[in-house]
């Protein structure tokens, strides 16, 4: 740790408003547990380690969110938890159970818009319903229950390329959640919004998370977003990718964007920076300097 460093106190240390909720979460079943998780791409002496010994429990209906410079495996980690890719050791185990496939008690929303364009918004909800077995009428009730806990219902017959990218991303959301999974896994699903349309899918999200009964797994590089959605930050490093830091959230809840420049926030922020850019790894990632231009000054 740096001499400026500001550390992040252990939860029963925080304001007790948020010592109690970290208490609270901590009494709640483990839903997911990772042990000595490792993935290698290629063979023998080809290989290549992604990342290696992750091992973590997070606790029903906590908001978790990882962080990590590119390459440090957050989205292969993700595919594993989802059951989308296999991990080369280690295990993952969602309410004991071990992890051998995708399967409906794990949601997953990407940063694509991922509905099919030719199905209404309705009929794109649905979808994964009937392939439940549930009848018409009982899908279409259904999935216009999820389209209104969104707010999108009076657009239900509109098709994808009629909604903006932030209702896309809501109907994409609904038809992950309609599926009632335990875990919603969710890979920096705002990541191609506009700076004003993804501050209000982090509101929205907030929104559905309190309403519905599922815990989420939400990958970001924004150090902000991760401050304002998560209640604990996931940090990973590279070169293999591991766990640095599995962090508490000090910032009570619910959060507002006063919040930003509370001590709490400051200290976060600065914790999360220290540890994704260190002095070390910034010189490392300095550019050649191949100087193709003389016009006669230069730029600072």
């Amino acid at each position: 740790m740096s001499a400026t460093s500001i550390p992040i106190p252990d939860y029963r240390s925080l304001s007790p408003d948020v010592a109690a909720r970290f208490e609270r979460i901590r009494q709640r079943p483990v839903i997911l547990s990772v042990k000595g998780l490792l993935k290698k791409f290629g063979t023998n002496g080809s290989a290549r380690t992604v990342f290696e010994g992750v091992s973590l429990d997070i606790h029903r209906r906590e908001f978790i969110c990882v962080i990590g410079p590119s390459g440090c495996g957050k989205s292969t980690f993700l595919r594993i938890v989802a059951g989308l890719d296999e991990c080369s050791a280690g295990e993952v185990l969602l309410d004991g159970k071990s992890v051998a496939g995708p399967g409906r008690d794990r949601g997953m929303v990407f940063q694509g818009y991922t509905l099919f364009p030719w199905l209404t918004v309705k009929r794109n909800v649905m979808f994964g319903l009937e392939m439940q077995g549930k009848n018409g009428n009982s899908a279409e009730s259904e999935a216009r229950q999820w389209l209104d806990m969104v707010g999108l219902g009076k657009f239900e017959d509109s098709y994808p390329h009629e909604l903006s990218g932030g209702m896309k991303q809501r109907v994409a959301i609904a038809r992950a959640l309609a599926n009632e999974p335990r875990i919603l896994i969710m890979d920096e699903p705002f990541g191609a919004l506009d700076a004003q349309t993804r501050c209000q899918m982090q509101s929205y999200l907030l929104q559905i998370w309190k309403k519905v009964d599922v815990t989420i797994l939400f990958i970001t590089h924004d150090l902000e977003e991760a401050a304002y959605l998560s209640d604990r930050i996931l940090v990973m490093g590279t070169n293999p990718g591991r766990v640095v830091e599995f962090i508490d959230n000090p910032i009570p809840r619910p959060r507002s964007p006063a919040q930003f420049l509370s001590a709490e926030y400051l200290a976060l922020k600065m914790r999360l920076e220290e540890l994704i850019h260190p002095p070390v790894e910034a010189e490392e990632d300095r550019l050649p300097m191949v100087k193709l231009t003389n016009a006669g000054d230069d730029v600072e």
